[in-house]
């Protein structure tokens, strides 16, 4: 039988923190997990309750009890690295601030001056990570 490892309190309330609040769907998946676990309930019973795959919810146990509340986030993902630095970023937020109505001016600078080009949905995809 596998069952997360005991915490503390403020963990404890932390974990019903994440649990009711966290904006991740997964991530308020892992936490229920955890707190099931630490009430008594078997992997099988936890797999039933929240309709999850069993193994994915050992995983779980393992993350959190080798990572504690840490572990219950997803881990990176592997993906395109980015276009523009965020200097660059800045230098386009900069000269957009100037004239916000005219993206494709401050997009055509930024171009002009990295000699980089993308869409306007990637660089403000790349503005709302800056």
């Amino acid at each position: 039988m596998k069952f997360a490892q005991t915490v503390s309190k403020e963990e404890q309330q932390e974990l019903h923190k994440i649990y009711h609040q966290h904006a991740c769907f997964r991530t308020r998946q892992r936490a229920h997990a955890i707190l099931l676990s630490q009430r008594g309930y078997t992997l099988n019973q936890i797999q039933d309750i929240l309709q999850a795959d069993r193994d994915s919810i050992s995983v779980w146990i393992d993350r959190f009890n080798a990572d504690g509340i840490a572990g219950l986030d997803d881990l990176p993902r592997s993906g395109r690295p980015l276009i523009y630095t965020s200097e660059e970023i800045a230098f386009f937020k900069a000269e957009l601030d100037k004239e916000p109505h005219q993206i494709k001016q401050a997009q055509a600078k930024l171009q002009q001056q990295t000699a980089k080009t993308a869409s306007k949905d990637t660089l403000k995809r790349a503005l709302k990570k800056f």
